[in-house]
């Protein structure tokens, strides 16, 4: 490049980095074509360029924009065909610290691109992404962010926080490809300033993707609902509906159990009181180990005070009659305290399932599923009651 052409090149990129707010200069090469065409090289070349401009951090300067300023064969030689070997000259040039170069190269009857971020003096790779298999679809669909993610070491200085929510349990997350924990996060996930893709899954639900952009020193909240396959809603209303249905079983158990435990304990309390106590006092008094008067407490108790009456005279019927009531006094007893028993785990049961369990018609209104399409393809709907 002779000293004139540098000094044109100087002149105008200075010109567009003014207009652009002093961002750095970032150079994109030309794709290299192996095996491609020269327009699937530019359009993922294009796509490349159009994902680094979204990040609105870098001032992106393509071959075609070299080439606009200088409209020079010269140029057109050293930022497309000799490729890598004019970054360092290029680079400098431009004011770029930073240069992103790479290639297409034809798989089968897909593609493969390889990007790489390469630190213009030295031209040493910093970062490389791939996409493999794609189609040229795929370049305007993916080829952006992949380019956004190739700058994440120039954009550690410059990160937010993605808090993702959602109320499926141990769904997956997963942030550009990787995974970075499961429903619910522990905490904020850390990200470079950019575009990153955001995808939440689980076996069972349709998968979720959106792309999330991150702000420096910002958090960005988002919240995602998975919708399950029609077959597990399915399966998910016929588990739960039983553990609700158990669980309504138990509470009914315990209620019922409970009721009766505290039945026949009040009745005991009774019997022992207005029956079995007044006739055992009368035995004791009379046998001269016991109070030779009504007490106070039966005196005060009618049906008790009868019951004291009666063993008056009567010595072998007051004793069978307390014989009788102690019996049915322990009879009660005992089935309200096995009663209780069973109350008691009854309700335990209850609380877990109550507890563990979950609303068996929380997919109810809306179920999304897969289905072919007559034409051709598979359609994904998702039906509701409202």
């Amino acid at each position: 490049m002779s000293l004139r052409h540098l000094g044109v090149l100087l002149a105008l990129t200075g010109a567009v980095s003014a207009r652009a707010q002093q961002r750095p200069n970032l150079l994109v090469l030309d794709l290299e074509a192996r095996g491609v065409g020269l327009p699937e090289a530019q359009a993922a070349t294009g796509s490349v360029v159009r994902g680094l401009r979204q990040l609105e951090v870098f001032q992106v300067l393509s071959s075609d924009d070299v080439r606009q300023l200088l409209a020079l064969e010269r140029t057109r030689q050293l930022s497309g065909a000799k490729g890598e070997s004019s970054v360092g000259q290029l680079g400098a040039a431009l004011g770029a610290s930073n240069a992103v170069v790479g290639s297409v190269t034809r798989v089968g009857g897909k593609f493969q691109v390889e990007i790489r971020l390469l630190d213009a003096p030295t031209q040493r790779v910093l970062n490389q992404k791939a996409l493999n298999q794609a189609s040229i679809e795929d370049f305007a669909t993916q080829l952006p962010g992949l380019a956004q993610e190739l700058m994440a070491p120039l954009l550690r200085e410059q990160q937010g926080l993605l808090v993702v929510k959602s109320r499926e349990e141990a769904a997956e997350v997963l942030v550009d490809d990787t995974l970075v924990g499961s429903i619910p996060l522990k905490a904020p996930i850390p990200l470079a300033r950019g575009t990153h893709r955001l995808t939440l899954r689980k076996d069972g639900f349709i998968a979720q993707t959106r792309s999330v952009r991150i702000e420096p020193k910002q958090t960005t909240v988002e919240e995602v609902q998975l919708q399950p396959s029609a077959d597990y809603a399915k399966v998910y209303q016929e588990k739960y509906g039983k553990v609700r249905v158990g669980a309504w079983i138990a509470t009914g158990v315990a209620a019922a159990t409970i009721t009766t435990a505290i039945i026949f304990q009040v009745s005991a309390n009774n019997e022992y009181n207005n029956e079995f106590k007044p006739r055992q006092a009368w035995l004791m008094g009379a046998a001269g180990t016991g109070p030779q008067t009504k007490p106070p407490d039966i005196a005060n108790n009618p049906t008790a005070s009868a019951a004291w009456d009666s063993c008056v005279g009567n010595a072998a019927g007051c004793k069978a009659a307390a014989e009788d009531a102690k019996s049915s006094v322990q009879t009660k007893q005992i089935v309200a305290i096995s009663a209780g028993v069973v109350g008691v785990a009854a309700a335990s049961i209850a609380t877990w399932l109550w507890l563990s369990g979950k609303d068996p018609n929380r997919y109810a209104d809306v179920v999304a599923g897969v289905g072919v399409n007559p034409n051709g393809g598979a359609t994904l709907a998702v039906a509701g009651r409202f």
